[in-house]
């Protein structure tokens, strides 16, 4: 009997499941079941039938954008948008004052960059005329030669960081090429230039008053800016030797930096000078602007001391145990007639008043 009921358990067990696992003694769970027509003489049932599933859908391929042509989106920019990059190109001017700028010109391009140039003049003389204003003391020394003429200009900035923009170093050129202008048609071989006669100057393709272009500069850069003064020597027979000092990469025509001299020379003979004699000059103009002598003296002086003054007695950068005099009389005869010295943000010297008629 034992027997016989564990092989009925044991073959159970194989039909149900698992091997030498008894079946379960719960009640089976009894299929739903499958909805058919209903038996007559019974109440349609209230649940609400159940909604049928729906297919998965089948994810359909995206097409594949065609490449973007090279400058679409600037092309595809809304005109106001163009007109105002444009507007900022020619002039520089800050993106808020572009944009009114064409607001008040309804869009005309001419019409808004003739506004902000008045507008800018406009904010630059208001500058300049403001009470308790400091002084400008950053800035740069121009320096300018042609022929037998060379001319040096001061513009003064209130901090370097607008020194070495582009706007103000076109500022520092136009003074000096409107000072050389001047200088041609006039006569002498030495002549200082203030602040009010510079003002007044004619420079660019217009004619217009150097003032007006100060002006607008100002405007542009926002800050208090100041022609200090110019100046020019001519050497007649000679030529006249020029250098700038400072950290604005050299580069022609005007040369720039923060201390800037001329110096008239010639040699023993007349005429054009040798490269030996304009690159003596210049070593004679590098001597200006580091030893500041106030006078010239004469080849024939003896060696000063450290207090020297007189450019000829000063002893020679190169030989600081020879004067200057000598060591050009020893060169070559380099023969060195005048001077002229500026250093960025110094207090001008005062001209000697003239002699009596």
């Amino acid at each position: 009997m034992q027997r016989a009921a564990l092989g009925a358990l044991g073959g159970a067990a194989r039909v149900s499941g698992t091997p030498g696992i008894p079946p379960s003694r719960d009640p089976p769970i009894p299929e739903p079941p499958i909805p058919g027509p209903p038996r007559p003489g019974t109440p349609p049932s209230r649940d609400p039938p159940a909604c049928p599933r729906a297919p998965p859908a089948t994810a359909l391929p995206s097409p594949t954008p065609p490449p973007a042509a090279p400058g679409r989106w600037l092309s595809a920019a809304p005109p106001a948008l163009r007109e105002l990059r444009e507007l900022r190109a020619r002039t520089g001017q800050p993106v808020m004052r572009c944009r009114e700028a064409l607001q008040r010109a309804g869009g005309d391009l001419r019409q808004a960059e003739a506004w902000l140039e008045a507008e800018s003049r406009r904010r630059g003389w208001a500058r300049a005329a403001a009470p308790g204003a400091h002084r400008a003391r950053e800035g740069l020394v121009g320096v300018l030669s042609e022929g037998s003429a060379a001319v040096m200009v001061e513009v003064n900035c209130e901090t370097d960081f607008v020194a070495r923009t582009p706007d103000f170093q076109q500022l520092v050129e136009m003074a000096a090429r409107g000072v050389l202008g001047h200088c041609q048609g006039a006569s002498g071989t030495k002549h200082l230039l203030r602040e009010d006669e510079l003002a007044q100057l004619r420079v660019g393709d217009r004619g217009d008053l150097l003032s007006d272009h100060l002006a607008l500069v100002m405007g542009r850069l926002g800050e208090r800016l100041a022609l200090r003064r110019a100046g020019w020597l001519r050497a007649p027979g000679g030529f006249v030797a020029t250098y700038a000092h400072g950290w604005v990469p050299p580069g022609p025509p005007v040369a720039m930096g923060t201390y800037g001299a001329l110096v008239a020379c010639g040699g023993l003979e007349p005429g054009p000078p040798s490269p030996e004699l304009q690159e003596l000059g210049r070593r004679v103009a590098q001597h200006v602007v580091g030893m500041a002598p106030t006078a010239l003296g004469t080849p024939e002086d003896e060696l000063g001391g450290d207090t020297e003054t007189r450019l000829l007695a000063q002893g020679s950068l190169l030989e600081p145990g020879v004067p200057l005099g000598r060591y050009l009389r020893d060169r070559g005869g380099l023969q060195v007639w005048d001077f002229l010295r500026f250093q960025c943000g110094e207090e001008p010297p005062q001209e000697p008043p003239a002699p009596p008629g």
